[in-house]
């Protein structure tokens, strides 16, 4: 019996790792491709409406496709998804980089491939976080979204270095081809990958073919749409709530209808687009905020920024060891409390005109290692109180918000910080998330993480959602 425990756990774990190095992978080309496309637009145009153009062109089209990607996440198979965004995203680059080479190196060229990538992103984003708990039991999704935020955190953290180095060793299109040879190993690491259907719960790789396993064996995947092992093959299809011929935009609006009509995950959608949106100037003015309270020497910029990433990393690395959470929503507020608290601490230390900047650097390093704490329970609580037939919409509207939330925010407080002092917004920011958190111990009862869906009871056509 030992043994057997000793297969189910390992299966799933091989899965989840091969899953995750693919990823790590393919993200860690991505990076380097970002990196150079700022990189040359910055030095070849050096204009703010080009580096307005480049920004917009790498977040519009991820923002327009997310509603159709997550409802493609529940229709279609995720891997498919995963595989066909990476390989677009890898032709476009392999077409810039051949035209780079030959000399055809125009700066419109850089706009269109970021929408090209942009737009595989928004495909890709959802499919990835929707995979997640596919292929992983409930127990360890903390471990697992706190592995792939280390992973995130990490190559933020990497991505400028390397391909600082990169470009000052190699031309540009050399950069541009390493993505694509990276989004080779993860296209054929999920090809092979052993992965169950999330309707049916087969498990097969994109050539149909599994592992056979002793009578004791399991992958130890969670149970997907049956109640028999999903090691066999002739389990019956299990009948989607969601009707197949329905239009996309139909789809994602009844997506959109399920979250409205369950309160606490409504009330917890609303609190996190609203947390974001307050986080911005934390995000975006800090480097204007050193500007104006230590000086202007790059070195300050370029430290504070590595000590946020290595918070971020350190803190994802502190989330995937611990591996799980006795209550995630208290995780959230906790979390929200303390980034909250550090911005205020910011506020005061912009009021008080502070020379301390050392004391700045600790701060933003906290503030780093507290922030995969907050993603990472938000995700997990969606991940295990959504219904699975929803999982791709859902995070649809998740990844639409993370992808909203900076640049809303930066419309918002970026001309109020040449009005008042950064100081100031930081303060009203930080005052208004604290009072943020406090209402969602009213609009995000405990009741809903043990499973209770709240249902708005005035709701037209009202119906009743089993748990999976």
């Amino acid at each position: 019996m030992p043994k057997s425990r000793f297969h189910l756990t390992q299966r799933w774990q091989r899965v989840s790792a091969a899953f995750l190095s693919g990823q790590a992978v393919s993200l860690l080309g991505s990076g380097l491709v970002q990196f150079a496309i700022i990189w040359y637009v910055t030095l070849r145009a050096n204009s703010g409406t080009s580096m307005m153009i480049i920004t917009l062109a790498s977040f519009i089209p991820q923002l327009l496709v997310a509603p159709f990607s997550g409802v493609w996440a529940d229709r279609y198979e995720r891997r498919w998804l995963i595989v066909m965004a990476d390989g677009g995203i890898a032709l476009v680059t392999l077409a810039l980089a051949i035209l780079f080479l030959l000399g055809y190196n125009h700066i419109w060229f850089i706009y269109i491939a970021a929408m090209i990538r942009s737009f595989g992103g928004g495909v890709q984003g959802p499919a990835i976080n929707a995979l997640i708990p596919q292929i992983t039991p409930k127990k360890e999704l903390v471990r697992i979204n706190g592995i792939y935020s280390t992973i995130n955190n990490v190559l933020l953290l990497l991505s400028p270095v390397l391909g600082g180095a990169l470009l000052t060793l190699f031309p540009l299109w050399v950069v541009f081809m390493v993505d694509v040879g990276t989004a080779f190993i993860a296209i054929l690491i999920m090809l092979f990958l052993p992965i169950p259907h999330q309707k049916t719960g087969r498990i097969t790789t994109a050539l149909g073919t599994v592992p056979k396993l002793r009578e004791e064996e399991s992958w130890g995947f969670p149970d997907i749409g049956r109640a028999d092992s999903a090691d066999t093959d002739d389990a019956p299809p299990v009948e989607s709530e969601t009707p197949e011929d329905e239009t996309g935009l139909k789809q994602f609006r009844r997506g959109f209808a399920y979250v409205k009509r369950h309160r606490a995950i409504r009330n917890l959608m609303l609190t996190y687009a609203l947390f974001m949106v307050l986080l911005a100037p934390v995000a975006i003015l800090t480097p204007l905020f050193i500007r104006r309270h230590f000086g202007d020497e790059p070195w300050r910029i370029a430290a504070t920024q590595t000590a946020l990433f290595a918070g971020m990393a350190i803190g994802g690395l502190i989330v995937s060891i611990r591996g799980r959470f006795r209550s995630h929503l208290q995780v959230v507020r906790a979390a929200g409390f303390l980034v909250a608290a550090f911005t205020l601490v910011l506020a005061i230390l912009g009021l008080t005109s502070s020379p301390l900047f050392a004391f700045f650097v600790i701060l933003a390093f906290l503030l780093g290692v507290i922030v995969p704490f907050y993603t990472t329970a938000v995700t997990t609580l969606f991940q295990q109180n959504v219904e699975k037939d929803y999982h791709g919409r859902v995070f649809a509207l998740l990844y639409m918000i993370g992808s909203a939330a900076i640049p809303l925010g930066t419309i918002l407080f970026g001309p109020i910080a040449d009005l008042f002092d950064i100081a100031y917004v930081l303060l009203s920011t930080s005052v208004a998330q604290l009072l943020l958190l406090l209402t969602t111990f009213k609009t995000v009862p405990v009741s809903f993480e043990s499973g209770a869906l709240i249902i708005e009871p005035d709701t037209p056509d009202d119906q009743s959602y089993p748990r999976p």
